[in-house]
């Protein structure tokens, strides 16, 4: 007569052996293929039969964005121009034999960073150089810069402000300055802001150089 106490042991081993079997099954596939879903507009996470939850259509742009986490590297910021006549600014007579000294911009750059619901800050650095000229003589000399970012769809500037750059020269090596612009606030309607807006630099009172307006932006 067989054993009842055997019969069960065996039955028992032979579920224990199917659940390792199990349980290898799914560490050979991956223990992520089994996470649950996350869904980044969710408020709650799919776990298991649960259905997944719908998230609600933004109304429009700008409540979309309020509600997405957004992060700098999704920003596409504006480039950085150097205005007309502003790419550097000369101090003295109108010959070469005259001039004192001359300030240039170097290089530009902008950052655009995401600033609470609905706005964006923007920050914009120059760094260029002052030259002693035949009529000039070493010392610190000063210019005013002047920063603007316009609406392009109204061509009025949201933000126009006037640095006075400050730099140093021995007479033999340029002397270099560099300055950056406190935050800057806009409204960020669109991760575009490149569309939105316009970043100008330039010198005021520049003269004796020729007209141009160019691009010239890193970062």
């Amino acid at each position: 007569m067989p054993n009842p106490s055997a019969s069960l042991a065996r039955l028992f081993l032979a579920r224990g052996l199917s659940a390792l079997a199990a349980l290898a099954l799914l560490s050979g596939c991956g223990v992520e293929n089994y996470l649950p879903h996350l869904d980044p507009n969710a408020t709650t996470v799919n776990v298991g039969a649960n259905p997944r939850p719908e998230a609600k259509p933004a109304q429009n742009p700008s409540e979309k964005l309020i509600v997405r986490p957004i992060a700098s590297v999704d920003i596409n910021c504006p480039p950085v121009d150097i205005a007309d006549s502003g790419a550097a600014l000369r101090v003295g007579g109108p010959e070469n034999a005259s001039v004192r000294y001359q300030f240039n911009i170097g290089d530009t750059a902008r950052q655009c960073d995401p600033a609470g619901p609905g706005q964006a800050a923007i920050k914009v650095g120059v760094t260029g150089e002052v030259v002693i000229g035949p009529a000039g003589a070493p010392g610190t000399y000063s210019v005013p810069l002047r920063v603007t970012v316009t609406n392009l769809a109204d061509k009025k500037p949201l933000f126009s402000k006037t640095y006075q750059i400050e730099a140093t020269t021995d007479g033999v090596r340029a002397g270099q300055f560099r300055i950056v612009t406190e935050p800057i606030a806009v409204p960020l309607t669109t991760l575009q802001l490149a569309d939105v807006y316009s970043i100008t630099v330039g010198f005021e009172s520049a003269s004796s150089i020729p007209k141009q307006r160019r691009h010239k932006t890193t970062g």
